[in-house]
Protein backbone atom coordinates (compact mmCIF):
# COMPACT_ATOMS: atom_id res chain seq x y z
CA UNK A 1 0.00 0.00 0.00
CA UNK A 2 1.50 3.41 -0.97
CA UNK A 3 2.20 5.88 1.80
CA UNK A 4 -0.08 8.90 2.06
CA UNK A 5 1.80 12.18 2.32
CA UNK A 6 -1.44 14.05 3.08
CA UNK A 7 -2.37 11.86 6.01
CA UNK A 8 -2.20 13.19 9.57
CA UNK A 9 -0.25 10.01 10.38
CA UNK A 10 3.52 10.71 10.00
CA UNK A 11 5.26 8.99 7.10
CA UNK A 12 7.72 7.19 9.37
CA UNK A 13 4.81 5.69 11.31
CA UNK A 14 3.06 4.57 8.12
CA UNK A 15 6.30 2.99 6.93
CA UNK A 16 6.85 1.30 10.29
CA UNK A 17 3.44 -0.37 10.00
CA UNK A 18 4.13 -1.44 6.41
CA UNK A 19 7.42 -3.04 7.35
CA UNK A 20 5.89 -4.63 10.45
CA UNK A 21 3.27 -6.29 8.22
CA UNK A 22 6.03 -7.71 6.01
CA UNK A 23 7.48 -9.38 9.11
CA UNK A 24 4.22 -10.60 10.61
CA UNK A 25 2.83 -12.09 7.39
CA UNK A 26 6.06 -13.98 6.72
CA UNK A 27 7.09 -12.04 3.63
CA UNK A 28 10.34 -11.38 5.49
CA UNK A 29 11.12 -14.62 7.38
CA UNK A 30 13.24 -14.76 10.56
CA UNK A 31 16.98 -14.07 10.08
CA UNK A 32 16.45 -12.88 6.49
CA UNK A 33 18.21 -9.74 5.24
CA UNK A 34 15.69 -6.99 4.52
CA UNK A 35 16.08 -4.51 1.60
CA UNK A 36 18.69 -1.79 2.03
CA UNK A 37 17.80 1.75 3.09
CA UNK A 38 18.29 2.89 -0.51
CA UNK A 39 15.91 0.22 -1.82
CA UNK A 40 13.27 1.11 0.77
CA UNK A 41 13.61 4.80 -0.07
CA UNK A 42 12.99 4.05 -3.74
CA UNK A 43 10.13 1.64 -3.12
CA UNK A 44 8.16 3.85 -0.73
CA UNK A 45 9.22 7.24 -2.16
CA UNK A 46 10.43 8.58 1.18
CA UNK A 47 13.63 10.13 2.51
CA UNK A 48 16.47 8.19 4.09
CA UNK A 49 15.66 9.86 7.41
CA UNK A 50 12.12 8.46 7.31
CA UNK A 51 13.43 4.95 6.55
CA UNK A 52 15.99 5.12 9.34
CA UNK A 53 13.38 6.28 11.84
CA UNK A 54 11.06 3.38 10.91
CA UNK A 55 13.86 0.81 11.07
CA UNK A 56 15.10 2.16 14.41
CA UNK A 57 11.60 1.76 15.84
CA UNK A 58 11.41 -1.88 14.73
CA UNK A 59 14.90 -2.59 16.04
CA UNK A 60 13.91 -1.12 19.41
CA UNK A 61 10.81 -3.34 19.46
CA UNK A 62 12.96 -6.39 18.81
CA UNK A 63 11.47 -7.18 15.39
CA UNK A 64 14.69 -6.35 13.53
CA UNK A 65 18.37 -6.47 14.40
CA UNK A 66 21.47 -5.01 12.78
CA UNK A 67 24.82 -6.58 11.90
CA UNK A 68 27.68 -4.17 11.46
CA UNK A 69 28.67 -4.02 7.82
CA UNK A 70 26.06 -6.57 6.73
CA UNK A 71 22.68 -4.88 7.03
CA UNK A 72 19.40 -5.27 8.91
CA UNK A 73 17.82 -8.65 9.56
CA UNK A 74 14.49 -10.01 10.80
CA UNK A 75 14.63 -11.21 14.41
CA UNK A 76 13.34 -14.55 15.66
CA UNK A 77 9.76 -14.40 17.03
CA UNK A 78 9.52 -13.32 20.65
CA UNK A 79 9.03 -15.88 23.41
CA UNK A 80 5.43 -15.49 24.54
CA UNK A 81 4.30 -16.47 28.02
CA UNK A 82 0.63 -17.08 28.72
CA UNK A 83 -0.92 -15.30 31.70
CA UNK A 84 -4.00 -17.53 31.87
CA UNK A 85 -2.26 -19.91 34.25
CA UNK A 86 0.42 -19.93 36.90
CA UNK A 87 3.72 -20.46 35.14
CA UNK A 88 7.39 -21.03 35.86
CA UNK A 89 10.20 -19.94 33.59
CA UNK A 90 11.83 -23.37 33.39
CA UNK A 91 8.58 -25.15 32.56
CA UNK A 92 7.58 -22.61 29.92
CA UNK A 93 10.95 -22.74 28.18
CA UNK A 94 10.91 -26.55 28.04
CA UNK A 95 7.41 -26.49 26.57
CA UNK A 96 8.73 -24.21 23.81
CA UNK A 97 11.62 -26.56 23.04
CA UNK A 98 14.23 -24.28 24.62
CA UNK A 99 16.83 -25.22 27.21
CA UNK A 100 16.37 -23.18 30.39
CA UNK A 101 19.24 -22.41 32.73
CA UNK A 102 20.03 -20.05 35.58
CA UNK A 103 23.10 -18.16 36.70
CA UNK A 104 23.11 -17.38 40.41
CA UNK A 105 24.21 -13.80 41.09
CA UNK A 106 23.29 -13.42 44.77
CA UNK A 107 21.95 -15.59 47.58
CA UNK A 108 21.89 -14.30 51.13
CA UNK A 109 19.73 -13.73 54.18
CA UNK A 110 18.92 -10.07 54.72
CA UNK A 111 16.77 -7.75 56.76
CA UNK A 112 14.33 -6.39 54.14
CA UNK A 113 13.42 -2.77 53.66
CA UNK A 114 10.02 -1.41 54.70
CA UNK A 115 8.60 -1.86 51.19
CA UNK A 116 9.22 -5.61 51.12
CA UNK A 117 8.23 -6.01 54.77
CA UNK A 118 4.88 -4.43 54.01
CA UNK A 119 4.26 -6.65 50.97
CA UNK A 120 5.14 -9.86 52.84
CA UNK A 121 3.47 -8.79 56.10
CA UNK A 122 6.66 -9.19 58.14
CA UNK A 123 7.48 -7.96 61.60
CA UNK A 124 10.36 -5.56 62.18
CA UNK A 125 12.97 -8.23 63.00
CA UNK A 126 11.93 -10.90 60.48
CA UNK A 127 14.42 -11.84 57.74
CA UNK A 128 14.11 -12.90 54.12
CA UNK A 129 16.24 -14.81 51.65
CA UNK A 130 17.26 -12.70 48.70
CA UNK A 131 17.99 -14.72 45.57
CA UNK A 132 19.06 -12.95 42.37
CA UNK A 133 19.36 -15.04 39.22
CA UNK A 134 19.87 -14.48 35.53
CA UNK A 135 17.43 -16.66 33.58
CA UNK A 136 18.59 -17.92 30.20
CA UNK A 137 17.08 -19.86 27.31
CA UNK A 138 19.52 -21.66 25.01
CA UNK A 139 22.31 -19.69 26.75
CA UNK A 140 20.75 -16.31 25.92
CA UNK A 141 19.93 -14.07 28.93
CA UNK A 142 16.26 -13.10 29.01
CA UNK A 143 15.30 -12.18 32.58
CA UNK A 144 17.05 -10.68 35.60
CA UNK A 145 15.05 -12.05 38.51
CA UNK A 146 15.21 -11.21 42.22
CA UNK A 147 13.14 -13.19 44.74
CA UNK A 148 12.55 -12.40 48.40
CA UNK A 149 11.27 -15.35 50.45
CA UNK A 150 10.16 -15.39 54.08
CA UNK A 151 12.97 -17.01 56.08
CA UNK A 152 10.68 -18.60 58.67
CA UNK A 153 8.92 -20.69 56.01
CA UNK A 154 12.13 -21.84 54.31
CA UNK A 155 14.76 -22.85 56.89
CA UNK A 156 18.20 -23.50 55.34
CA UNK A 157 17.09 -22.32 51.90
CA UNK A 158 20.52 -20.77 51.52
CA UNK A 159 21.95 -24.31 51.35
CA UNK A 160 19.84 -25.28 48.33
CA UNK A 161 21.31 -25.30 44.83
CA UNK A 162 18.92 -22.81 43.22
CA UNK A 163 21.22 -22.48 40.23
CA UNK A 164 20.57 -26.06 39.07
CA UNK A 165 17.18 -26.84 40.65
CA UNK A 166 14.16 -24.62 39.82
CA UNK A 167 13.23 -22.56 42.87
CA UNK A 168 9.57 -23.55 42.71
CA UNK A 169 10.54 -27.23 42.59
CA UNK A 170 12.33 -26.69 45.91
CA UNK A 171 9.37 -24.78 47.33
CA UNK A 172 6.82 -27.41 46.30
CA UNK A 173 8.78 -30.61 46.89
CA UNK A 174 11.07 -29.93 49.84
CA UNK A 175 9.11 -27.38 51.81
CA UNK A 176 5.68 -28.69 50.85
CA UNK A 177 4.37 -25.19 50.23
CA UNK A 178 1.18 -25.20 48.20
CA UNK A 179 0.85 -22.21 45.90
CA UNK A 180 -2.74 -21.02 46.03
CA UNK A 181 -2.51 -17.80 44.03
CA UNK A 182 -0.17 -15.15 42.68
CA UNK A 183 -0.66 -11.49 41.85
CA UNK A 184 1.42 -9.83 39.14
CA UNK A 185 1.81 -6.26 37.94
CA UNK A 186 3.55 -5.13 34.73
CA UNK A 187 5.35 -1.86 34.16
CA UNK A 188 7.33 -0.69 31.10
CA UNK A 189 10.82 0.49 31.97
CA UNK A 190 14.17 1.40 30.40
CA UNK A 191 16.95 -0.72 31.83
CA UNK A 192 19.88 0.72 33.76
CA UNK A 193 23.60 0.03 33.46
CA UNK A 194 23.67 -2.98 35.79
CA UNK A 195 20.69 -4.64 34.11
CA UNK A 196 22.10 -3.92 30.67
CA UNK A 197 25.41 -5.58 31.55
CA UNK A 198 23.73 -8.74 32.82
CA UNK A 199 21.18 -8.98 29.99
CA UNK A 200 23.79 -8.04 27.35
CA UNK A 201 21.76 -5.29 25.72
CA UNK A 202 22.29 -1.50 25.55
CA UNK A 203 21.49 0.80 28.45
CA UNK A 204 18.04 2.34 27.99
CA UNK A 205 16.62 -0.66 26.12
CA UNK A 206 12.88 -1.22 26.68
CA UNK A 207 11.94 -3.90 29.17
CA UNK A 208 9.09 -5.05 31.39
CA UNK A 209 9.30 -4.91 35.15
CA UNK A 210 7.14 -7.76 36.44
CA UNK A 211 6.35 -7.81 40.15
CA UNK A 212 4.84 -10.97 41.63
CA UNK A 213 3.50 -11.70 45.11
CA UNK A 214 2.93 -15.43 45.66
CA UNK A 215 0.59 -16.81 48.32
CA UNK A 216 -0.10 -20.00 50.21
CA UNK A 217 -3.46 -20.22 51.99
CA UNK A 218 -3.80 -16.44 51.79
CA UNK A 219 -0.33 -15.78 53.24
CA UNK A 220 2.31 -14.08 51.06
CA UNK A 221 5.59 -16.01 51.06
CA UNK A 222 7.44 -14.58 48.06
CA UNK A 223 7.94 -11.20 46.45
CA UNK A 224 9.66 -11.33 43.08
CA UNK A 225 10.91 -8.63 40.71
CA UNK A 226 11.77 -9.63 37.15
CA UNK A 227 13.33 -7.38 34.53
CA UNK A 228 12.26 -8.97 31.24
CA UNK A 229 13.86 -8.12 27.90
CA UNK A 230 11.32 -6.34 25.73
CA UNK A 231 13.07 -7.34 22.51
CA UNK A 232 12.84 -11.08 23.25
CA UNK A 233 9.76 -11.70 25.40
CA UNK A 234 6.08 -10.90 25.39
CA UNK A 235 3.04 -11.85 27.45
CA UNK A 236 -0.46 -12.74 26.34
CA UNK A 237 -3.78 -13.35 28.03
CA UNK A 238 -7.01 -14.77 26.64
CA UNK A 239 -10.22 -13.13 27.86
CA UNK A 240 -13.33 -15.28 27.77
Amino acid sequence: MPLDEKSFVPLYYQLTEELRENIENGEWPPNSLIPSETELCEKYKVSRGTVRQALSQLVQEGLLYRKQGKGTFVAEPKITQQLNRFYSFAQDMREKGLRPSSLLLQKEKILPDSYIKNILGLKEEEMVYKIMRLRLADEEPLILETSYLVEELFPDLDKEDVEKVPLYDIILKKYRIKITRAKETFEPILIDEFEAKKLKIPVGSPALLVKRVTYTAGIPFEFRKSVVRGDKCSYSVELI
